[in-house]
C-alpha cells in the first residue's frame, strides 16, 4: 500500500478505500476498478466484523480479489478491534492494516502504534494510524465538537518520527457518517501535514462534497476512505429488487445492489483522479 499511496501522493490524486463487506460490494469493487485502470484496495472494517469471529471468510476474499485483479491492489484490514485482530488479520494474509488508537493519549498511542509497526514491517505489511479522534455525525446533525480534536502538524511529525507508520489519518475537519451541511475542510492544515512526507489519509469521505474533495485532493490527501455511501447505495439497489421481484432468489437482489454500488465506486474514482493511472 505504501507504494501505491506514495505514486498518488507524487501524482495528485487519490485512491479510494471503497469498504466492501460481502461477495457482491467486493467483486463490485474489483470489475470497477478494472474498467477504471484504478489501483485498488480491496478492506474490511475489523470492528463491524467483530471480535475475531469469521475474520478468515473475509479475508479469503480478499485474497480472491487481489490475485485475481488484473491493476495493481492490495488487502487492507481497516480498525482492527485489538492487538489480536491485528495479528490474526497478518496470519490470514492482509497487506496492509489501519490501527486507531486516537482515544489514547499521546504517549499510550505512540506505544501502541508502534507496536503495530515493529510487528507488521518485518513481513512487508503497511501501517496507516490515526493520531487525532475523527468526531461522528449522531442523527444527522454535525458533531459539536467537531473543531477540538484537528491534527496539529507538530505533533503529528513527533508522532510519525516515534512510530514510523506509512500513512496518516487525519482529523481536517472530517466526520464519520453523513449529516446535514457542508463539512468545512482546513485545507492550509492540510497542505502543512503534507509536507510531512507521509501519505494523508482522509476518514469520513461520505460527508464531503465533490468539489470539497478535489480541494483537499490538490492540498494533498493521498487516500480517501469511503463507506457509508456505498453501504447506502447497496441497501438502495436492495430495496429496489425486493419491489420488483420479492419472490427473487437473494442472488439475484444483492446483483442490484452491486450495481449500485459500482455506479458509485466509478464516479468516486474519476472525483478521486485515480481513473486510467495504470
Amino acid at each position: 500500500m505504501t507504494r501505491l499511496l506514495r505514486d498518488a501522493q507524487a501524482g495528485g490524486y487519490a485512491i479510494g478505500y471503497f469498504e466492501v463487506w460481502n461477495l457482491e460490494s467486493t467483486r463490485a469493487l474489483v470489475e470497477v476498478a478494472e474498467e477504471e485502470r484504478a489501483p485498488l484496495i480491496v478492506g474490511f472494517n475489523g470492528g463491524l466484523i467483530g471480535e475475531h469471529d469469521g475474520l478468515e471468510y473475509y479475508a479469503a476474499l480478499a485474497r480472491a480479489a487481489v490475485e485475481k485483479s488484473r491493476v495493481p491492489a492490495v488487502s487492507l484490514l481497516n480498525e482492527p478491534v485489538d492487538f489480536r485482530q491485528v495479528m490474526q488479520g497478518l496470519r490470514l494474509g492482509f497487506t496492509a492494516v489501519m490501527v486507531d488508537f486516537s482515544d489514547q493519549p499521546f504517549r499510550r498511542n505512540v506505544d501502541l502504534t508502534r507496536r503495530v509497526v515493529e510487528v507488521c514491517h518485518p513481513m512487508d505489511v503497511a501501517v496507516e494510524a490515526q493520531l487525532d479522534r475523527i468526531p461522528s455525525a449522531e442523527d444527522g446533525m454535525p458533531p459539536r465538537d467537531i473543531g477540538k480534536h484537528l491534527t496539529d502538524p507538530d505533533r503529528a511529525a513527533r508522532f510519525l518520527e516515534e512510530t514510523g507508520v506509512d500513512a496518516l489519518s487525519v482529523s481536517v475537519g472530517n466526520v464519520h457518517g453523513l449529516y446535514k451541511g457542508k463539512a468545512k475542510l482546513d485545507y492550509e492544515r492540510i497542505r502543512r501535514l503534507r509536507s510531512l512526507g507521509v501519505p494523508l489519509v482522509l476518514h469520513g469521505g461520505t460527508g464531503i462534497s465533490d468539489e470539497d474533495v478535489g480541494e483537499a485532493v490538490e492540498a494533498g490527501i493521498a487516500k480517501i476512505n469511503l463507506g457509508y455511501e456505498l453501504r447506502q447505495a447497496f441497501l438502495k439497489g436492495v430495496r429496489e429488487g425486493l419491489e420488483e421481484m420479492p419472490g427473487a432468489y437473494p442472488e439475484k437482489i444483492f446483483k442490484l445492489g452491486e450495481r449500485s454500488s459500482k455506479e458509485v465506486v466509478r464516479r468516486k474514482m474519476k472525483i478521486y483522479g485515480c481513473s486510467n493511472r495504470v
